[in-house]
């Protein structure tokens, strides 16, 4: 959940001060986009992966700090609970072996991580809600990681919801849950994909992922159980959505939108995106002194509104600004070369819708925000609607429209080692294999979530896709 902050308390000098620094680097940016005055060429690809520790009953292991101790790895980083921690993978250019470098960075830095747990007992394994997590595991001063960030998320949620932060998640089974922390984030790790693009491109492809993320939701939901509770098949985006969603009770009938959301419309310039973070209070106002140039203030507050597609202002390292989109939709897992499937299929989807160009803005776009949704909740057995308006299962429009689109979208960009990756998704949508059916499978017929993650890690260990795990 981002950088570290040294303060431990704000005061309001310290809001009015960080607005004032937000204000003028928010001006510089635009001029940046009045003068163009970004790369227009360069593809790169990088991403995040968040993993959970745990024991070797499968239960959470608070060991986060002693791993990060041991690897002293300055890719990986710290994560809300003890019991999780984050891959921040080295970028690459986008060439014809990009997914393949990917795939091999990711290997390394998962294979310490792996080795350096099992040395402290605990194990590595990638949920998108870990099963075996239960309400005692929420208590932030057992289990919050020991940073000023997070304490100050806490203070600052709370404070500015002026009630205690509420989840309810209806599926097969109601969810209910109150918590006076910022912990319920703690529940879901994901799979983060960041997209650098060419400033022309910039528009189109943020509109075109809005679209894929709703078509990859159908592809590679992994948390369905929560608490204990049967909920949605992608139930993280239900639980983020609700649990730093820092409104009052007057700002949620004014409609001010909760910083955890899909879009309000269809974009023509994403400054537009970053002139909207202007709606959200600050809620990490450190002041540093820094360069305007540098942006500081503007990406960390930034970094504190949770689009499902969020846009990045960076910096390359020649010192020309880039934009770049972070995919923010697909759980973590189940396996390694799942996670590859799934960068190479979103991936190559969102590349390959932009040839639709005005015809994805002809469709409504709050239609498409709802079918976001229901995607999340039923997984590939959604009725959701394609950009013809047609209404369908997710099922068929990803084997009919979504994968023939990914496949021609990496073509495009030139990526040439995508067929087995993209054969994975096919296969997997096929068999309705994904983590979260084998999951429920699972937990309906045996009911014993320790029992649960230990078979789910020893057929991850393998690195064999989760379609051709034998059933539970």
């Amino acid at each position: 959940m981002g950088e570290e902050i040294s303060q431990e308390h704000f005061d309001q000098q310290d809001f009015d001060r960080f607005n004032e620094r937000l204000r003028e680097e928010t001006s510089f940016v635009r001029s940046l986009f009045e003068q163009q005055a970004f790369d227009n060429a360069s593809r790169v690809l990088g991403y995040e992966l968040e993993l959970c520790l745990v024991d070797a009953q499968g239960h959470p292991s608070k060991v986060n700090q002693q791993v990060l101790d041991d690897c002293a790895n300055p890719l990986l980083t710290m994560e809300l609970a003890k019991f999780n921690l984050e891959i921040n993978g080295n970028p690459f250019d986008v060439d014809a072996n990009v997914l393949s470098h990917m795939d091999t960075d990711l290997s390394e830095l998962y294979l310490q991580v792996q080795q350096t747990a099992v040395g402290l007992g605990a194990h590595t394994v990638l949920f998108g809600v870990l099963p075996s997590l239960h309400r005692q595991h929420l208590h932030a001063d057992d289990y919050m990681s020991e940073q000023h960030r997070y304490n100050q998320l806490s203070h600052q949620l709370i404070k500015m919801r002026g009630r205690p932060v509420h989840l309810e998640l209806q599926g097969e089974e109601c969810l209910r849950i109150d918590k006076n922390d910022v912990m319920l984030e703690a529940l879901g790790t994901s799979l983060q994909i960041h997209m650098q693009v060419p400033f022309d491109e910039a528009v189109d492809t943020y509109n075109a992922a809005l679209w894929a993320s709703m078509l990859v939701l159908g592809a590679t939901p992994n948390s369905p159980l929560v608490l204990g509770k049967c909920c949605w098949q992608e139930s993280r985006i239900g639980i983020f959505k609700q649990a730093v969603d820092t409104r009052n009770q007057q700002e949620i009938r004014d409609g001010i939108i909760p910083r955890v959301h899909f879009g309000k419309a269809y974009i023509d310039s994403m400054l537009d995106l970053f002139e909207d973070n202007f709606y959200y209070s600050p809620i990490l106002p450190e002041v540093i002194d820094k360069p305007i140039e540098t942006l500081h203030h503007f990406n960390l507050h930034n970094g504190t509104i949770w689009r499902w597609v969020r846009p990045i202002l960076g910096v390359n390292s020649n010192g020309d600004y880039h934009l770049r989109l972070e995919l923010r939709v697909v759980p973590s897992g189940p396996t390694l070369v799942d996670t590859m499937a799934n960068t190479a299929f979103y991936l190559g989807l969102t590349e390959g819708l932009k040839r639709c160009g005005d015809n994805l803005r002809a469709r409504d776009f709050s239609t498409l925000e709802t079918d976001f949704y229901r995607a999340a909740q039923y997984g590939m057995q959604a009725r959701v609607h394609w950009i013809d308006g047609h209404e369908s299962s997710l099922k068929n429009l990803i084997l009919s429209h979504a994968l023939p689109l990914a496949r021609q979208g990496l073509e495009k960009i030139g990526i040439l080692d995508s067929a087995g990756w993209l054969d994975i998704i096919e296969a997997r949508v096929i068999s309705e294999q994904t983590g979260a059916n084998w999951i429920l499978r699972h937990w309906k017929q045996h009911g014993d979530t320790s029992e649960l993650v230990q078979t789910y890690l020893q057929h991850a260990n393998t690195n064999t896709p989760v379609h051709l795990w034998p059933a539970p």
